[in-house]
């Protein structure tokens, strides 16, 4: 799956000066876990995937102008077929390749394969297939930022509680060779300006980007 941050982003967001490892708490690989976790958590939230993913569609053509892709915004399409045949005969077979800017053109944001003048698709039930990848070739910024202060805050949480649980309530925070100081010392106006930019982040991400249709289709 598509991940929004990284180690060093976690670590500078944490202000540490230990890179993540195999003998630091918590370890590099249940850092990647998180990350993968809070990633996900991001894409069900905001109902979209901010990574680029491949896909396969497979058209009903009704004879519109524009054939209209499940994905979008549109990366990149690798291969427009075509069957010269209806489905459910037997030459029927989506093996005639169609050339870029020849027999169609792109509107990548729309999600939309146009057509030219030298190919008119005919009307029937799976008559195209389009391979292409879709969603972001970089992941955005802001999306990149909030995934990194939501695994830092959740490292955070896991490390205090930890030292509650220890009766080491008040110190700083000292696992393996990352040192954390807790919200007591670290600063509970820094922890909880931390949990606020959280929420100010997933605010302007809902409002700045529209829905996009590429959400609970199913891929073929």
């Amino acid at each position: 799956m598509t991940t929004y941050t990284t180690a060093d982003l976690v670590k500078n967001e944490l202000r540490v000066s230990t890179d993540f490892s195999a003998s630091t708490v918590p370890t590099l690989t249940y850092l990647n876990i998180m990350i993968e976790q809070e990633s996900a958590q991001i894409d069900k939230d905001s109902a979209r995937v901010w990574g680029s993913t491949a896909y396969t569609d497979v058209i009903d053509y009704d004879g519109s102008s524009v054939i209209e892709l499940k994905n979008t915004p549109v990366v990149s399409v690798t291969s427009v077929k075509y069957s010269e045949y209806g489905l459910g005969t037997d030459n029927y077979s989506l093996s005639v390749v169609k050339e870029a800017e020849k027999d169609y053109t792109t509107d990548l944001n729309r999600g939309q394969i146009i057509p030219l003048s030298r190919w008119s698709p005919a009307i029937g039930r799976k008559r195209i297939e389009v391979k292409y990848t879709a969603g972001f070739a970089t992941t955005p910024a802001l999306i990149q930022k909030l995934c990194t202060k939501m695994v830092a805050l959740r490292i955070l949480n896991s490390l205090i509680q930890g030292n509650v649980n220890e009766g080491n309530d008040g110190g700083s925070i000292s696992v393996g060779s990352i040192s954390i100081v807790e919200p007591a010392s670290y600063g509970v106006n820094s922890y909880q300006n931390l949990k606020k930019e959280i929420d100010e982040l997933k605010r302007e991400i809902s409002k700045g980007f529209g829905v996009h249709r590429y959400i609970n289709y199913n891929r073929v």
